[in-house]
């Protein structure tokens, strides 16, 4: 068989693994574990290599071709009894699922902008990173107006102040919306010098953590805080204890803020914090007093031109109703952040001079601003404006300038002028109407300011791109209902519309297709069962592994933000008992979701259920579902039925198995350990854990789908494990070495390690330890 093949990508947390500098040539890899890898369907190629090719340019899937397949692509059933495998896509297609994982986030809005991971993420395992694809980590300073701004203390603030100052590193972990990022802010100017010198670390697409662990020295200036979010991607014990040594030896000052999830083993650390948010009342009053002060600046202009009178009793009357309404302070109980709250100061300023009677209808629009805002910009009556668009493009416009937001505007243009072609007939506008002219002058006007972030949020996104950047997160789901509820004969074209661009092709399709899911996961949440029969169902029964993906997201979502638990845990189970391939593999790939999560032992059970059937064994959904629960923290359950799966007298499982060890085979027990990979850790702690190490391992080298990546698993963790650190790891490879390569691989092993690894490393005392073992 051909051994030709590139590694297999394996699933995790957020993580962007390559191989190491020796190794052979691998595919562009996930950054996100996603349901099966988001592998798009089949992975083995039809000579039976179970892997994507290592040019990705050579990947020409179907599932990029609006899921129709060629006769080269072979049938989706089998013809002869067979399992005819589907051609092998490109793993790039799953590479923006590690965005989806971020937006889905218990108590949180799925639309919040951030590098911050699934919150079920408990264990520190991470990917390998290096090579030509290593992204570098900037400090970016923060905007003026977010260093200055008035601030209240929080609960423990002399304290966590105080660690900081002894430790260089502190962790900050709660809610969003306590206002943490704020507090990690305060500390880190009372400690910076000059004051100020505060910046926010960040890096595209992968772990920033990892890279401060990495690139400390490059980053890290004297005298200088940074702010480190690590939403809920895992930051252990030793992970911390790098970042203090490398700020120490930098005099520089870290605060890691995120979720209680992503600190595992730091319970009881001196440098760790929880973080409660400050008095809401507190926070108004502060604000409000500033803001005052502001507006009273402008009323002594306005006075003179007869203005209303802005003196000090008055606005000591002002502060003191405000403040004193018992209407107002059970309204604080609804703001949905600390940012939230000043957003109200800033409307009640707005309104110092209205009269007193008038105070709860102010208050009232502040409860439903979002919800007003929607429907004003979706609102236009037909016509044209000064750019000769006609309305309907402007609502068009807006919806998908909503539904995209944090988004390219690349993205919004192509998606927008897509909605705009399906939504003119519907108002009775030609299409050649429509003007193809998308400056960024025009996309001002077509979309307000009362709508955009501010310019100092847009220049704090991070990118060389811009962005559609909205001014609230919540109003991306206000926007999508009030379509939804307002436009309800759109509601097919809708839709259709979210279906067509998971079908696109060109450069950021994949961050595309994980939108489209998340949005259609939560229209779920508005017509459950329409949504489902209309766009999810026939997601899951496609020919297109891409749409499957699609699909599985999309419950995930629905289950996270819709309130529709129970029934996603019903449809995945029919998915799985169905006789329909398209079906079981759509359920598995769910089951490398947060839906797996809900019952492990079932879900395990059901993957081996699946894993037994012929005709999955052409795809790798069940192995990277597999791995992905083992990176959501389960990792003994996810063991234990691993061993079952080796030693099964049947056909397939074992070879789930095996995909699943090499998945696995990629990741390291934390970012500041990068050669200790995660299973030979734990083969180091359990000797079962090693027997079946072993067995996984000689099953991978042995069989012609699997040997080319597990030699070259094989020829990264042992260069790795060379030096005074890891000796423990060394000695475990020489003693596993005579159980691993036995028969026919003893010589096969000797070729590698004499002609190929040796040569490469020509001072590594592993590799001759276990040349000799053998």
């Amino acid at each position: 068989m051909n051994d030709q093949a590139g590694e297999e990508p394996a699933p995790g947390p957020s993580e962007t693994p390559t191989p190491a500098p020796d190794a052979a040539p691998a595919p562009p890899a996930p950054d996100a574990p996603g349901p099966a890898g988001a592998s798009g369907g089949g992975e083995r190629a039809p000579d039976g290599d179970a892997s994507s090719p290592a040019d990705p340019a050579a990947v020409r899937p179907s599932d990029e071709q609006g899921g129709k397949r060629s006769a080269a692509d072979g049938p989706l059933a089998p013809a002869d009894g067979k399992p005819v495998p589907e051609q092998p896509v490109s793993f790039e297609e799953s590479s923006a699922v590690r965005e989806h994982h971020s937006l889905i986030k218990s108590n949180r809005s799925p639309v919040s902008l951030g590098p911050n991971g699934n919150a079920v993420y408990i264990e520190s395992m991470y990917g390998a990173e290096g090579g030509p694809h290593r992204t570098k980590v900037q400090a970016v300073p923060f905007p003026e107006d977010i260093v200055t701004a008035i601030y209240v203390p929080v609960p423990g603030q002399d304290e966590l102040e105080s660690s900081l100052e002894q430790h260089h590193v502190i962790v900050l972990y709660g809610e969003e919306g306590t206002g943490r990022r704020a507090t990690a802010t305060a500390a880190l100017i009372r400690r910076s010098r000059p004051r100020y010198a505060v910046s926010t670390l960040h890096r595209e697409d992968a772990d920033v953590v990892q890279g401060a662990c990495e690139q400390a020295a490059d980053v890290l200036e004297k005298g200088h805080g940074y702010l480190v979010e690590a939403g809920a991607r895992p930051v252990t014990k030793q992970t911390l204890d790098r970042l203090a040594q490398l700020a120490v030896r930098a005099d520089a000052y870290l605060v890691v803020t995120g979720q209680q999830s992503g600190f595992p083993g730091t319970a009881g650390d001196a440098r760790v914090f929880e973080h409660h948010g400050p008095d809401a009342l507190k926070v108004l009053e502060a604000h409000l007093a500033a803001l005052v002060t502001r507006h009273r600046l402008r009323c002594r202009r306005d006075e003179e031109d007869g203005g209303p009178r802005c003196d000090t009793d008055s606005v000591s009357r002002f502060l003191a109703r405000v403040t004193g309404d018992e209407q107002l302070r059970s309204t604080l109980g609804l703001a949905r952040s600390v940012t939230g709250v000043v957003q109200l100061a800033r409307v009640l300023t707005e309104n110092i001079h209205a009269p007193d009677e008038d105070l709860g209808d102010v208050i009232g629009r502040w409860r439903d601003w979002l919800r007003l805002l929607a429907r004003e910009m979706l609102g236009l009556d037909a016509g044209r404006d000064d750019t000769g668009m006609p309305a309907p493009h402007h609502q068009a416009f807006r919806i998908t300038y909503a539904f995209f937001n944090g988004h390219p505007l690349s993205d919004v243009v192509e998606a927008g002028d897509l909605l705009s072609r399906i939504m003119l007939p519907h108002f009775g506008v030609a299409d050649e109407d429509l003007v193809h002219h998308m400056s960024e002058q025009n996309i001002n006007r077509l979309v307000p300011q009362e709508m955009r972030a501010s310019e100092a949020a847009a220049a704090d996104a991070r990118s060389t791109f811009r962005h559609a950047l909205l001014v609230h997160d919540q109003l991306l789901h206000t926007m999508l209902e009030s379509t939804w509820d307002a436009y309800s004969r759109l509601r097919i074209p809708l839709l259709d519309w979210l279906d067509l661009l998971v079908g696109g092709r060109g450069p950021g399709r994949e961050r595309v297709r994980v939108r489209v899911a998340q949005l259609v996961g939560l229209l779920m949440g508005h017509d459950f069962d329409f949504v489902y029969q209309r766009r999810v169902g026939p997601w899951a029964r496609s020919d297109s592994g891409v749409r499957r993906v699609c699909a599985a997201l999309a419950l995930e979502m629905a289950a996270a933000e819709g309130g529709a638990a129970d029934r996603v845990a019903s449809r995945v189970q029919d998915w799985a008992r169905s006789p329909g391939m398209a079906l079981q593999d759509s359920a598995a790939k769910a089951y490398g979701t947060s839906i797996g999560l809900r019952d492990v032992p079932a879900t395990l059970a059901e993957l081996g259920r699946l894993g037994r059937k012929p005709e999955q064994a052409g795809f790798s959904s069940i192995a990277f579902s597999t791995a992905w629960l083992f990176l959501a923290g389960r990792v003994d359950e996810v063991m234990a039925e691993l061993d079952r799966w080796a030693t099964a007298r049947d056909e397939y499982l074992p070879r789930h198995a095996v995909r699943t060890m090499l998945a696995l085979g990629r990741y390291t027990v934390g970012a500041d350990r990068p050669g200790r990979p995660a299973l030979a850790e734990l083969a180091l702690a359990n000797d079962k854990h090693a027997e079946l190490l072993v067995t996984l391992l000689n099953r991978a080298l042995i069989t012609g789908e699997t040997s080319t990546r597990a030699w070259n698993l094989l020829a990264r963790w042992l260069p790795d494990a060379d030096g005074a650190d890891n000796e423990d790891l060394a000695t475990l490879y020489e003693s596993l070495a005579p159980r691993i390569f036995t028969g026919p691989l003893k010589g096969r092993a000797r070729f590698h390690l004499n002609q190929v690894w040796l040569p490469r490393h020509r001072n590594s005392m592993t590799l001759r330890r276990v040349l000799a073992a053998i």
